[in-house]
């Protein structure tokens, strides 16, 4: 018996896609992330045209962009082959600070109650969080811990840790998952600040040091952090994280700067998101030149400098960096990108493996944009402002 299942992400949807071979037959069961889907068998008149069958439907899934999903079926140490695209498969828009997490890294996302028996088998990633009437984050993770189901969870939640403390640290969280890290063997993915703006506008979110996860998570291939203020990593570097976004209003530049010094030899996925001054970003496009030399991450794919104010300054750099010889996806959305930033564009190398670019938000002309239209690669100009030319108020996406 063989078995594939597959998942496919993007701003829009979240599915699964399973076939299971079995002798002369095999079953596929397909459908929305979070639901049981539908299932069909078909028989063939022999193994043989069932195992080319087999084979034809997954190729034509992984051509269409479906990856391998997380979660039984991997390695025996627990290490999932957990790709950034099925992390990250929205993140070419907006990301959105209205609701929190429906899905991630493609499996449904469920607030955990200790009154019900968890799911077994990995297939329901929960969310801890506590809300303003009390602060049951911890308790409720303290007894998800001591559960069966920990042991085969491979991705967790961390949602609203202040209640009604806009000034609490999540260093608690922290250290709980740290001290508890034998019941979590499988963890591979960690979003850590699934906090909407109802529960604490993103600009005044406390954050922590996540060095600490990093060192207690050795198989960790996906990280994914809302909220600037506090953050840190005091020590950079893990063997086997291939995706990491830092999502913020405004990114100090100190984060910035730890990132360049990283150790993430096998990151394939960044996405940073810079912010304004207002809000506490401080870096500058000189503090990105570690990561636009392409030196630093020989593994990157996917390069997101996003919700950035001084992004024009950026895309007339990046254009020359070596490493947008060898990215797929350059991501510039979210921030204040105008015509400068657009004109840069027009220069992008031909010939190497960048396809796609995104400056979805932007303030870009009309003429402009049929030009950057006209490049060989795709360009996403979705959502423009539609603001005056001589209009001098221009915000990013994302602030408070």
């Amino acid at each position: 018996m063989e078995r594939r299942e597959l998942v496919f992400m993007d701003a829009k949807s979240s599915k699964f896609w399973n076939i299971e071979l079995d002798g002369d037959s095999h079953t596929v069961t397909y459908g929305r992330t979070g639901t049981d889907g539908q299932s069909k068998t078909k028989e063939f008149p022999s193994q043989e045209k069932a195992k080319s069958d087999f084979d034809k439907l997954v190729a034509s899934k992984l051509k269409k962009g479906y990856v391998d999903a997380a979660g039984e079926g991997t390695g025996a140490d627990g290490d999932s082959d957990l790709l950034p695209a099925v992390a990250f498969g929205s993140v070419n828009k907006q990301a959105d600070i209205y609701e929190n997490l429906k899905t991630f890294v493609g499996k449904k996302v469920a607030d955990y109650n200790p009154d019900k028996k968890p799911a077994r088998g990995g297939k329901t990633i929960y969310r801890f969080r506590s809300d303003w009437e009390e602060a049951n984050l911890l308790p409720h993770l303290e007894h998800f811990l001591a559960s069966e189901a920990a042991l085969e969870a491979t991705g967790i939640v961390i949602g609203c840790w202040s209640g009604d403390d806009s000034s609490a640290s999540p260093e608690p969280v922290v250290d709980m998952l740290v001290e508890h890290k034998d019941r979590l063997p499988r963890l591979v993915a960690i979003a850590f600040g699934d906090i909407t703006s109802e529960e604490n506008e993103m600009s005044w979110i406390q954050q922590t040091d996540m060095s600490p996860l990093l060192e207690a998570f050795p198989n960790l291939q996906v990280l994914r952090t809302r909220g600037g203020e506090g953050l840190q990593f005091s020590q950079p570097k893990h063997e086997k994280l291939r995706a990491l976004a830092l999502e913020s209003g405004g990114l100090p530049v100190e984060v910035v700067r730890s990132v360049c010094m990283s150790k993430f030899p096998n990151l394939e996925y960044l996405e940073l998101w810079l912010g304004t001054g207002e809000y506490g970003g401080t870096s500058s496009v000189q503090d990105l030149q570690p990561i636009l030399s392409g030196k630093l991450f020989p593994k990157l794919k996917y390069l997101g400098f996003r919700n950035c104010e001084y992004v024009d300054d950026i895309a007339t750099v990046v254009v020359n960096s070596p490493i947008v010889e060898r990215i797929e996806t350059l991501d510039l959305s979210l921030g204040v990108f105008t015509d400068v930033g657009a004109q840069a564009l027009l220069s992008l190398p031909e010939g190497g493996a960048l396809k796609k670019v995104s400056i979805h938000y932007n303030y870009v002309t009309n003429e402009m944009l049929k030009k950057l239209n006209a490049l060989k690669v795709s360009i996403d100009a979705s959502k423009p402002s539609n603001m005056d030319d001589d209009d001098e108020w221009r915000f990013v996406a994302v602030g408070e």
